[in-house]
């Protein structure tokens, strides 16, 4: 599918948004703060269809670096500037998916709280990835870890990523330093899926990710906060588009921790669908008891309740990725 530029910028604002702090949790909304009006956001009607993804073309190298450029693999990045809407939960469980799918997976931990590896039991060890990326010299490959999950391999998040953003965070010489560093890795180790979960800001850390990644991933709730830290993630990305990654592409926006049988949820979904169109995916992953399990244990829900509600979402969306990305 063609990939469509121009059509973000009647939705967001072309100018670079603050970084925001973490917005209050989808409990903390109110009834009032689903938009409501007929138009979509930003007062113009407009098909974000081809948001899509660009399927990959076949080649004969399956991974290839040129000026940086990952070609081969789907680099997903995990990204939305509000806390709280399932970025860890979803990067964890759409990795463990695809892993049981037998494609072999590289998450990349962004956040500095760590949790998606701490959930695993997998810390960092004395040369870290901040270290990698804004200091230190050496291979990325070197933090690769394997896990117990078959075909998932992680690099651990450390916490001096937090300081970076105030150390670094106005330099031109390290926005590109992870899409570097990961096509080094892709070329002698050619995952088919790396994704990458990004802290809850649109700061150096989150940038570094969309511009390595190929496609961006938005995780997202129906709160009012929720709305316009999604405009503000979308603004981002297109800035980005524009600017340094025109290869970057939105293959959806993902509505987690949701309720359908509620009205207010259901509105939700009804308002987003119309506003940002097949751009949204079909699957909803819902409120479930399993989440916080399976964060505690280190499993993803396809493997700890493969017949719950929220593992079959999951497969879906896997599907959904499959077809979007024209995966055999």
């Amino acid at each position: 599918m063609k990939k469509l530029r121009e059509p973000i910028s009647k939705i967001v604002p072309l100018e670079p948004p603050d970084n925001g702090d973490m917005q209050p949790s989808r409990t903390e909304r109110s009834k009032g703060g689903v938009p409501l009006s007929d138009g979509p956001i930003g007062g113009t009607r407009s098909d974000v269809k081809s948001l899509y993804s660009t399927p990959a073309a076949p080649a004969e190298d399956q991974v290839a670096a040129v000026s940086g450029k990952v070609v081969g693999s789907h680099v997903i990045c995990v990204v939305n500037r509000k806390g709280g809407v399932g970025k860890t939960t979803t990067a964890f469980n759409l990795a463990g998916a695809l892993s049981q799918k037998r494609q072999q997976v590289l998450v990349i931990d962004l956040d500095p709280m760590g949790s998606l590896c701490r959930s695993l039991q997998i810390r960092p060890g004395g040369k870290t990835i901040s270290d990698l990326l804004f200091g230190l010299g050496g291979s990325l490959g070197e933090l690769i870890r394997k896990t117990h999950i078959p075909n998932l391999y992680v690099i651990p998040g450390d916490p001096n990523l937090r300081t970076l953003e105030m150390r670094f965070g106005t330099s031109l010489e390290y926005r590109r330093a992870l899409r570097g560093k990961l096509a080094e890795v892709l070329k002698w180790k050619p995952f088919p899926f790396v994704i990458v979960d990004c802290p809850p800001s649109l700061g150096l850390i989150s940038g570094n990710a969309l511009i390595a990644a190929s496609e961006a991933l938005i995780p997202i709730d129906g709160s009012a906060y929720g709305m316009g830290a999604l405009i503000d993630t979308l603004g981002i990305i297109k800035l980005i588009q524009n600017n340094v990654n025109q290869d970057l592409s939105v293959c959806g926006l993902l509505l987690n921790n949701v309720d359908l049988s509620t009205s207010y949820d259901q509105t939700v979904r009804e308002v987003l669908k119309e506003q940002f169109r097949s751009l949204l995916f079909e699957t909803v992953i819902p409120t479930a008891p399993e989440s916080d399990i399976c964060s505690q244990i280190g499993e993803p829900v396809t493997r700890y309740a493969p017949s719950s509600w929220m593992a079959k979402a999951y497969w879906q969306l896997v599907n959904e990725l499959y077809e979007r990305f024209n995966v055999a």
